[in-house]
């Protein structure tokens, strides 16, 4: 049983989403990150908008760790996910504390942590020991020597149920320059486009509506334009809404991830 929990372990021993070819720096933000994931044994939020970048940001991060320390294991879980045939929280807890390896766990989407204060609930089938049947899910999230628990969300309430004031990270919209260079990735339009800069703007510089954006004006090309997409954007609420809709097609996250900037519009 251990081997096989161990084996299925390591087959989720990757990151889940692939590295943005198109991610700007953000100033300082990524060393932040960095310097701080460089203490293990303990646990460090990235808090910010829906759409700032969280999540790229510790894609980004994975993925260097990954290059920098290739025996560190990293995991990645959407919270508030399980499956219902399997204690897969025991199972993540039990081989993490025991691993003679480094891990990365991040956590990401934690936007209300009160789930992680419920009492592990168990599948059809299955029975709770004495030891585990009153623990929290809180209490599964593993703290050892050897690895580092990171997580992202938008409230920065349930960062704090979490972590201290002292470990969270917190993203902002991009600023016009890095908004600028996103488009220019994206779009391959050069940085003083008027049009582009108005956009971003009119965008709040906010790197998920900016890819958004971008991927709605190159699949209907060339019937819209970045000044078409503009003119249309301001026009209403509605259309706001509906732009910001836009299926990309190539998102690398759930549709959770799209949905987050249009409740922060």
């Amino acid at each position: 049983m251990v081997a096989r929990a161990r084996a299925m372990l390591a087959m989720r021993g990757i990151i889940s989403f692939a590295r943005g070819v198109d991610f700007v720096k953000r100033g300082t933000l990524l060393n932040e990150l960095c310097k701080k994931c460089a203490l293990l044994n303990a646990s460090h939020a990235v808090v910010g908008l829906g759409g700032a970048g969280k999540s790229q940001l510790a894609i980004e991060h994975a993925y260097r760790t990954r290059e920098q320390s290739p025996e560190t294991w990293v995991f990645w879980a959407i919270a508030g996910r399980q499956d219902p045939q399997a204690n897969i929280f025991k199972l993540v807890y039990d081989w993490l504390h025991d691993s003679k390896e480094r891990w990365l766990l991040v956590l990401d989407n934690v936007d209300d942590a009160r789930f992680l204060l419920d009492v592990q609930a168990y599948g059809p089938g299955q029975a709770a020991d004495s030891r585990s049947a009153a623990r929290l899910l809180r209490d599964y999230l593993p703290y050892c020597e050897r690895g580092l628990v990171l997580i992202t969300t938008r409230n920065k309430e349930a960062a704090l149920k979490l972590v201290e004031q002292r470990d969270i990270i917190t993203v902002a919209p991009m600023d016009e320059a890095q908004a600028q260079a996103l488009f220019e990735k994206k779009l391959g339009v050069q940085r003083d486009n008027s049009d582009v800069t108005e956009l971003a703007a009119a965008l709040e510089y906010m790197p998920l509506a900016i890819v958004q954006a971008a991927a709605y004006i190159s699949q209907s090309a060339p019937r819209c334009s970045v000044a078409q997409y503009l003119e249309e954007f301001r026009r209403s609420d509605g259309e706001k809404t509906s732009l910001l809709d836009h299926e990309a097609g190539h998102l690398r996250r759930d549709r959770e991830a799209k949905n987050s900037i249009i409740i922060t519009w």
